[in-house]
């Protein structure tokens, strides 16, 4: 998702008990899996790139070339593909993250990875979304149409694998989880919303309701018609802190009576991820009520919060004066479909997530593993704190044993019956052994 950063000089201007909660590194931005910029030339080696128009021979194999085609899909989206002069016949389909709705449409800003994919010898094909903001059924449709693309344009690859950050992470996965499960040979997704749509939606929306009640006023719109959000530091940030300041124990109220916390061990990442998940809500709820069918997508009308570390009387009065809602038919359905996980599977899987991520919570690891109970699901963590925070030095050693995986993996693919085998998941530290 993008939104534009709290600058240091920002920073400056705020009290310094603010600074101590916020320090220098606070931002609304959610990293590289989340943010979409043209992506710069790939870099070649070699022999001399190729670039086509759309009179390009789709028949001709540039053995020995690099090749980087660009073009506009039917559906409006743009793609991307590029092969390396040394390719070694596998194809990656990279899956970008959420982009706030509004922005243009634009090719995902994954140089780093593209180019270190490139290195290693593998294809890239990479697609914007037709549209933004909670993009899952376009972002199926638009990257399920890759492989055909790379395919038809430069060769047919031996392997195709699929490679998800973010939203990127649940698109990746159903795509993962088709009927067929044989167009894809392999996924690893980073910090993906693998647990399912609909918990994340009641995670973003437990966050906001409850500052709305704990600080009324700050944000006078409901979850489903947020105002549009040009100036994020001065819409959000600067409203919410200054809240905040005036009483900081609210973040504690919060925090404690949320069905599911917000990522952070220290006030500083407490507070960037209540401003993120703000963000979130407010950058992206009229986005998702227009997909859900103009109805409610949230849902807490019987759910009471409570907390024994709060006051019974305060406890109380917030359950009495939080925004009540009740999901809608037409949202559930929207949210079953795109989407949440099935324990079909088959296919080598792995997930890396951030201990302490802001957006996309460790949790849905769990409630991934609760479905999915086969040999084929990997499951890493790492201690830290952000969203899609590794570069693409960090990503690749997951990557390539992910690739490994699939290369050693001796599944049946005619037989239902073997998808699902004995579950394991493992925590890597560092990358690369079990």
């Amino acid at each position: 998702m993008s939104f534009r950063p709290l600058t240091q000089s920002h920073v400056r201007m705020l009290p310094v008990s603010l600074r101590a909660l916020c320090a220098l590194g606070l931002v609304l931005a959610l990293g590289t899996g989340c943010s979409k910029k043209n992506a710069l030339a790939p870099a070649t080696t070699g022999t001399t790139a190729v670039r086509a128009a759309d009179t390009f021979d789709h028949h001709k194999k540039f053995e020995g070339q690099a090749v980087h085609l660009t073009g506009t899909s039917r559906s409006g989206a743009l793609w991307e593909l590029a092969k390396p002069a040394a390719w070694n016949g596998d194809l990656v389909v990279y899956l970008h993250g959420y982009t706030t709705p509004g922005l243009p449409i634009a090719l995902p800003n994954n140089g780093a990875i593209r180019d270190s994919l490139l290195g290693r010898g593998f294809a890239v094909a990479t697609s914007s979304y037709s549209s933004n903001g909670y993009a899952v059924p376009e972002g199926m449709e638009d990257s399920d149409a890759l492989p055909h693309l790379f395919k038809e344009r430069i060769a047919k690859p031996k392997r195709t694998f699929l490679f998800g950050q973010s939203l990127g992470g649940i698109i990746g996965l159903l795509l993962a989880q088709q009927e067929s499960g044989k167009e894809y040979d392999g996924a690893f997704l980073v910090c993906g919303v693998v647990g399912g749509s609909t918990e994340e939606v009641q995670y973003i929306g437990d966050i906001k309701v409850l500052f709305d009640a704990v600080y009324p006023g700050v944000f006078p719109n409901d979850l489903y018609h947020p105002p549009v959000i040009t100036d994020p530091t001065a819409q959000i940030v600067q409203p919410a802190l200054a809240a905040i300041q005036k009483n900081p124990q609210g973040v504690g109220v919060i925090q404690a009576l949320a069905r599911h916390p917000m990522a952070g061990n220290n006030p500083q990442e407490i507070v960037t991820t209540l401003l993120t998940v703000l963000g979130f809500s407010l950058g992206g709820g009229g986005d998702l009520f227009a997909r859900s069918g103009h109805t409610s997508f949230f849902d807490n009308e019987g759910w009471h919060y409570s907390s024994a570390l709060l006051p019974p009387a305060l406890v109380d009065d917030i359950n009495a004066r939080v925004e009540r809602h009740a999901r809608a038919r037409t949202a559930a359905r929207f949210l079953e479909e795109f989407g949440e996980p099935t324990a079909r599977l088959r296919v080598p899987m792995l997930t890396l997530h951030t201990s302490r991520d802001p957006v996309v919570p460790v949790f849905h690891e769990d409630m991934l593993a609760q479905v999915i109970s086969s040999e084929h699901l990997v499951q890493r963590r790492a201690d830290r704190y952000g969203h899609t925070p590794f570069n693409a030095a960090e990503l690749m050693p997951h990557f390539n044993d992910m690739v490994n995986m699939a290369h050693d993996s001796h599944h049946d693919d005619d037989d239902d019956d073997d998808d699902i085998l004995a579950g394991q998941a493992f925590v890597l530290r560092p990358a690369g052994g079990r």
